[in-house]
C-alpha cells in the first residue's frame, strides 16, 4: 500500500476523504446530542406531569414518586409496570402517533438523517467529480500528445512536477517520444545513406566499366595483333582490379558508417600495428623511392582492433607516399601521456592548399591540385571512419611545398 501513497493525488484524495468523514462524525455526534437532550426534555415533561397528578391526588405519594423517577427500576417493577399499562392497551405495537413525544423525536431524527445523507452525498459526489475530472484531464493530455506523435509532431512535451505514477508515466512517454523520433531520424538517414552509397558506386564504377566494355568490344570486333590484345587485356585487368578494390572499400566504408561492423578491441601493441602498416607498404615506398622512418620512443599498448586500425594507417601512409616526390621521407611517431595516445604521420610531400584541407576526408573528394588521376578519394574517408569507430580524432595540417602532417589522437578515459 505504501508504494501507492507516493502519488500526490492519492494523498490529497485521502486527506479530503478523512476531512469529510470527520465532518460527518462531528455532525452525527451533534445530532445525537440534540436527540438525547430532546429525549431528556420529553422524559421530564411526561414524567413531571404524571408525578404532579399523583401528588395532587395523593400528597403522601410525593416523596415516593421522585426516587422512582430518578433511579433505574428493577426487572420485577418493569414487568409489573408493563403489565399494568397493557390493561389499558398501551403496548409497543401501538402506532407512533399515539406517543406524541416519541413520534416527534422519530420525525426529527428522520429529517436530520435525510439531511446528513444529502449533504454527505453532495460532498462525496463533488469529490468524486473533481478527482476523476482531474485524472481524466491528465489522461486526455497524454492521449492528445500520443495522437500528435502519431501525426509526426515530436515537439509536444508532457510535464509533471508532482511525484508519483503520473510523473513516471510522463517521463516514460517523453522517453518513448524521443526514441521514436530518433528511430525515424535514423531511418531517414539510413535511407539517404543508402541512396548516396548506390549513387557513389554507380558513379565510381561507370568510368572503369565503360573502359572494360570498350576494350572488350575492340577485341571482339577487330583483328588485333597479339601484342595489342595483351595491351587491352592488361588494361582490362587493371580496370577490374580497380573496380574490385573500389567496391570492397565502398562496402567497408558503408558498413562502418552504418555501424554494421563490430570493432573488437584488445589491449595490444600499437607499435606493432603501426610497424605492420609500414611493412605492408614497403614495396610501394621502394618503388616510389620514398623512405618510411618509424621513430619508436617507447612501447605503447592500446585497446584497439589491429586489423581495422592497420587498414586506417595503411590508407594514410599510402596517401602520403602517393603525394611525396622521390627522395622524400615519411616520419611515423608514437607518443603517450596520461591524457591521450597520439600517432603522427608526417611527409615531406607537395602539401595541400587551405581550400582543400576541410574536405580531404569526404568520400570521393579529390584535391583540385591533385595530379593522381587514378585516385578516387576513398582511402582517407575510410581511415577517418575507422579511427572514429575507435573513439579517436584525426586532424591534418599542411603547408604547400613543405609537407602534410596527420595527427591521430585517442583520449584516455580517466576514472575518478
Amino acid at each position: 500500500m505504501k508504494r501507492y501513497f507516493i502519488n500526490y493525488e492519492l494523498k490529497i484524495s485521502t486527506v479530503t476523504l478523512l476531512f469529510i468523514m470527520t465532518i460527518f462524525l462531528l455532525i452525527t455526534s451533534l445530532s445525537l446530542k440534540v436527540h438525547h437532550d430532546n429525549l431528556k426534555n420529553d422524559y421530564i415533561k411526561s414524567l413531571g406531569a404524571i408525578a404532579l397528578r399523583v401528588a395532587q391526588k395523593n400528597p403522601e405519594m410525593e416523596k415516593e414518586i421522585i426516587p422512582l423517577i430518578t433511579r433505574e427500576v428493577s426487572s420485577e417493577e418493569a414487568i409489573k409496570g408493563k403489565a399494568f399499562l397493557n390493561q389499558y392497551g398501551l403496548t409497543q405495537d401501538l402506532e407512533d402517533e399515539l406517543f406524541p413525544y416519541v413520534s416527534r423525536t422519530i420525525k426529527n431524527n428522520n429529517y436530520i438523517t435525510i439531511l446528513i445523507f444529502i449533504c454527505m452525498s453532495i460532498l462525496l459526489l463533488l469529490l468524486n467529480y473533481f478527482q476523476y475530472g482531474f485524472f481524466y484531464n491528465r489522461i486526455r493530455r497524454l492521449t492528445y500528445a500520443a495522437k500528435k506523435v502519431v501525426e509526426g509532431d515530436y515537439e509536444i512535451d508532457i510535464n509533471e512536477s508532482k511525484e508519483g505514477d503520473f510523473s513516471k508515466l510522463a517521463t516514460s512517454f517523453n522517453s518513448m517520444r524521443g526514441i521514436i523520433r530518433n528511430n525515424l531520424s535514423d531511418l531517414r538517414k539510413e535511407k539517404k545513406f543508402l541512396v548516396e552509397i548506390l549513387s557513389d558506386i554507380s558513379h565510381q564504377l561507370k568510368t572503369p566499366l565503360s573502359s572494360v566494355i570498350l576494350y572488350n568490344d575492340i577485341m571482339v570486333g577487330k583483328e588485333l595483333t597479339m601484342k595489342q590484345r595483351s595491351t587491352f587485356l592488361l588494361s582490362n585487368q587493371n580496370q577490374l582490379e580497380k573496380m574490385n578494390w573500389l567496391i570492397k572499400n565502398i562496402l567497408k566504408l558503408a558498413k562502418l558508417d552504418a555501424k554494421a561492423i563490430e570493432i573488437v578491441k584488445e589491449n595490444q601493441s600499437l607499435n606493432e600495428t603501426l610497424q605492420d602498416s609500414a611493412d605492408a607498404l614497403e614495396s610501394k615506398a621502394i618503388e616510389s623511392r620514398v623512405k618510411i622512418v618509424f621513430k619508436e620512443n617507447e612501447e605503447i599498448n592500446f585497446q584497439h582492433d589491429r586489423l581495422w586500425l592497420e587498414e586506417a594507417f595503411i590508407n594514410i601512409i599510402k596517401n602520403s607516399i602517393e603525394h611525396t616526390p622521390q627522395g622524400g621521407t615519411i616520419n611515423l611517431e608514437l607518443a603517450e601521456n596520461p591524457l591521450y595516445t597520439r600517432i603522427t604521420i608526417e611527409d615531406t610531400g607537395e602539401g595541400i592548399i587551405d581550400e582543400d584541407l576541410p574536405n580531404i576526408f569526404k568520400r570521393f573528394y579529390k584535391a583540385k591540385t591533385s595530379k593522381k588521376t587514378e585516385s578516387v578519394g576513398i582511402g582517407l574517408a575510410l581511415a577517418k571512419s575507422i579511427i572514429e569507430a575507435h573513439d579517436g580524432i584525426i586532424e591534418v595540417r599542411s603547408t604547400v611545398g613543405i609537407g602534410t602532417k596527420f595527427i591521430i589522437t585517442f583520449l584516455h578515459h580517466i576514472i575518478r
